[in-house]
């Protein structure tokens, strides 16, 4: 099974392109926490983003904004140009984008209202332990 969920911040703005063939395509970095107390560190992990979901990543999700990324673990490689060696680079490519909480440090930086109804929050903490469904 290959499947990846993860939240996290976005680390810069969104950038989108678009392939030869019209495709949109845009990457992003997440900031993820990893471990807590004096343990705790950030985790950089590249998100690759497709089609429409790219463009709405685009006009709605902003840097520091905290989003949820389900998708799956997909590998690029190539030759290093300068040593003739195989690289590899190990991202997730995003089946589904939610927007969880714009950044908070300023009014200009959050996310359009429209935000709220395009991507919903689907990851809600929730403390009652009777709503498990096992």
């Amino acid at each position: 099974m290959n499947r990846v969920n993860i939240i996290g911040r976005v680390g810069g703005e969104i950038e989108l392109r678009h392939t030869p063939t019209g495709k949109a395509v845009t990457e992003i970095n997440l900031a993820v926490d990893d471990g807590w107390g004096e343990n705790k560190k950030t985790v950089w992990v590249g998100v690759t983003i497709w089609g429409a979901t790219a463009e709405l990543a685009q006009r709605a999700i902003r840097k520091g904004d905290r989003v949820g990324i389900d998708g799956r673990l997909s590998q690029d490689e190539w030759e290093d140009k300068a040593t003739g060696k195989k690289q590899r680079k190990t991202k997730v490519t995003c089946d589904n984008m939610f927007l969880i909480e714009p950044r908070r440090d300023g009014p200009t930086q959050s996310a359009p209202a429209s935000t709220q109804s395009v991507i919903p929050p689907r990851y809600v903490e929730d403390d009652d332990d009777t709503a498990i469904p096992f």
